[in-house]
């Protein structure tokens, strides 16, 4: 099957995202998933194990799989305000949206990403927005500032009283 090649062939992370794409498009269903993790060596397995059916992009698997790795508290697809859910909530106030220029690119959703951005820090969340480019191509950079955010530790501080 493709998906082991993937998991044997490539390192974890894109082999994650192949995955996850493959459930979050439905080519792939979450009880199909001992079919491909069987015959796998057990290290890979239970890295794998990981996977989960509600990310929206690659990048998004990206992130979440490096901030995991680090052992920071990182959940996927959180429905925050009433008719806003963000890609990834970093402990307790940290929003990280990974854009692509295919959905957003456009105008009236760029107008849309900017009204979400400013009713979340209205509530007292931080929003990092990250493109395809800073996750697959200056992933390095990108990183360094991510560790210095982290460092910082703003996203473990509570949220302001409503």
């Amino acid at each position: 099957m493709t998906l082991q090649h993937a998991a044997r062939c490539q390192s974890l992370v894109y082999a994650a995202i192949l995955i996850e794409s493959a459930l979050e498009q439905g080519a792939l269903r979450r009880a199909e998933l001992h079919q491909v993790f069987e015959p796998l060596p057990g290290r890979l397995r239970e890295s794998l194990s990981r996977v989960r059916s509600d990310a929206q992009s690659g990048t998004e698997t990206a992130v979440r799989w490096w901030l995991e790795q680090r052992g920071v508290p990182v959940r996927s697809q959180v429905q925050i305000l009433r008719g806003v859910r963000v890609d990834l909530l970093v402990g307790n106030t940290w929003v990280i949206e990974c854009d692509s220029r295919q959905f957003h690119d456009d105008p009236l959703q760029y107008q849309r990403d900017r009204e979400r951005d400013l009713a979340l820090a209205a509530r007292g969340y931080r929003v990092t927005r990250l493109t395809w480019e800073q996750v697959f191509i200056t992933w390095e950079n990108t990183t360094q500032m991510l560790q210095e955010i982290l460092r910082r530790r703003e996203h473990r501080r509570a949220l302001p009283a409503a």
